[in-house]
């Protein structure tokens, strides 16, 4: 058993080192074949060049991106700077510090950025995210407009206007051919040149984004047992098909706590600091950056698993101590509800997660290390 166990785990790594290299080597020459990058500066500059043109749906991604030409399917940009200057018959996605659309959209735009700008031609449906937006005096947007962030509107809108703004400005230019629907905590700007055809509506802003200090605590508690719920089960899960998979492993590394629980704690501790650092130092060489992106992974997965043989060690005691002798899959239960107890009481609990994933880690690494010696 403990030879398969080792030759699955040796081929396992194989495969992850076969991946990882294959990912590393050819990934900078696939983002390169997809993308033309200009080197006339520092930066990386994406452009689809006034003229030319895409009969099929277009990736860029850079520190600039300027689509000027014509696509005949969808764009999908992200960037420090995104600039749409050209015709897309299809949808266009972007993302961006700063996003400017001067172009002709011909369907649905959406656009998340720190600035979003649209002065062009929008064919439907308009979504914007974004510190500022501005829908600019030549804006046409033929569909209806979704925007968060605050607000400015100077252009034309056919269909209806939904924002969560902190700030909502429209000015005189702008027309709107249905409702002006709002979440703020601050009345609309609405300049009296300003043409809506539907109601102007201003709504409170939604409970959820109540940032008081009650509404974070009370959100913050019910994350924090949400998460342990998750984590309830997830391990319990995991416990479940390691007692399943590897049981001779898994009753080992109990008697292994029974016997040398301090030599586990201190093999534990050895665990915890010293492989980070000799990871870190890996990532420092050229050669040892594929192996570190390996194990840094594997690292966190082994302090996640520790904590199971603790747990199931001291289910499997505490039913011993009532004269039960059950299967392993119910003192894991026992030992998962105690362990979960234990943990959420606030300041302690914190040491004993602590305290569980060292000897677990230790006590696995001594069976696996008596194995070992064994074969």
């Amino acid at each position: 058993m403990c030879n398969k166990v080792r030759k699955s785990f040796r081929n396992t790594l194989k495969r992850l080192a076969v991946i990882w290299t294959v990912a590393l080597v050819f990934y900078p020459l696939y983002a390169a074949g997809q993308e033309r990058p200009d080197d006339r500066s520092t930066k990386r500059i994406v452009t689809l060049r006034e003229g030319e043109v895409v009969q099929e749906d277009y990736f860029a991604w850079g520190d600039v991106v300027e689509i000027l030409g014509t696509v005949h399917g969808d764009v999908y940009a992200a960037g420090g700077e995104v600039r749409i200057a050209g015709d897309i018959d299809g949808d266009l996605l972007a993302a961006g510090g700063k996003v400017d659309v001067q172009g002709r959209i011909g369907q649905d735009a959406r656009i998340a950025g720190g600035e979003v700008t649209v002065a062009g031609v929008i064919g439907r449906n308009l979504t914007a995210a974004g510190g500022e937006v501005t829908l600019a005096d030549a804006a046409a947007v033929h569909g209806n407009v979704i925007s968060a962030g605050d607000l400015t509107l100077s252009g034309r809108v056919d269909g209806y206007v939904k924002a969560m703004a902190g700030n909502l400005q429209v000015a005189s230019p702008a027309k709107v051919g249905g409702d002006l629907t709002y979440r703020s905590p601050h009345p609309a700007q609405i300049d009296p040149g300003a043409k809506i055809g539907g109601m102007v509506m201003q709504k409170t802003p939604h409970q959820m984004f109540d940032f008081s200090p009650g509404q974070m605590i009370g959100a913050m508690a019910g994350l924090f047992l949400f998460l342990k719920m998750i984590s309830f089960v997830s391990t319990w899960i995991l416990g479940l098909l390691l007692i399943f998979l590897f049981p001779g492993f898994s009753r080992a590394v109990v008697s292994t706590l029974r016997e040398q629980p301090m030599a586990s704690l201190g093999w534990g501790l050895v665990w915890l600091i010293v492989t980070p650092v000799v990871l870190i130092t890996l990532l420092v060489t050229v050669v040892g950056i594929p192996l570190a992106l390996i194990f840094f992974p594997l690292y966190f997965i082994s302090l996640y698993l520790a904590r199971i043989f603790i747990i199931l060690w001291a289910g499997t005691a505490l039913l011993e101590r009532m004269g039960k002798r059950e299967h392993p899959g119910w003192g894991l239960l026992i030992g998962l509800f105690l362990y979960t107890l234990l943990t959420l009481i606030p300041g302690p609990g914190g040491l004993i997660s602590l305290l569980v994933v060292l000897f677990g880690v230790g006590a696995a690494l001594l069976t696996l290390r008596a194995e070992y010696a064994a074969a």
